[in-house]
């Protein structure tokens, strides 16, 4: 065996070593957007633009259906319901997970006081929320909820993406 040869092979054979155990893939990532935040409009139906901050977020599902958020500049201290659905343009929401029920949250976040979210949704009966196995959803949203004080729920946040002029 050459010398490159015997370097490569020492160089793979090290690398596997320290790489740790393999990390779920991601099936699914996407970012997380505000309600209104473009000119297009129309991007979580009928709710008006949303008039609480975000700087950026992500939501991730992986093949063991464990989904993670990410969330910065959101306002702080905010408990968001979400759900799983689709919006139409100019129209309303319609639910896609659990059933096709309106309207049943998988579950929430809430942010830290330095209005960020870094984890798992909690569902109703205070567990990680998990898709099961099996589970299939096309061209999924996730929809971020938030009840201001004396209001009734409104859409906020949405998954997607928006061009930004700079």
């Amino acid at each position: 065996m050459s010398k490159h040869g015997l370097i490569l092979r020492s160089v793979l054979v090290i690398g596997g070593v320290f790489a740790g155990p393999a990390a779920a893939g991601d099936l699914y990532r996407v970012n997380v957007i505000k309600c209104g935040g473009t000119s297009t409009g129309g991007d979580c139906g009928i709710f008006p633009p949303s008039p609480i901050p975000l700087d950026k977020g992500e939501v991730r599902a992986n093949d063991k259906g464990e989904v993670r958020v990410d969330l910065e500049g959101a306002a702080p201290d905010t408990t968001y319901r979400i759900y799983v659905g689709n919006f139409a343009i100019g129209g309303g929401f319609f639910p896609r997970y659990p059933d096709a029920v309106c309207c049943r949250p998988i579950g929430t976040v809430t942010t830290r006081a330095d209005g960020k979210f870094d984890g798992a949704i909690t569902t109703p009966l205070g567990a990680e929320f998990v898709f099961p196995a099996g589970t299939s959803i096309a061209q999924p949203n996730f929809v971020f909820t938030y009840i201001p004080a004396g209001g009734s729920e409104q859409a906020v946040y949405t998954t997607g993406f928006a061009v930004i002029a700079r």
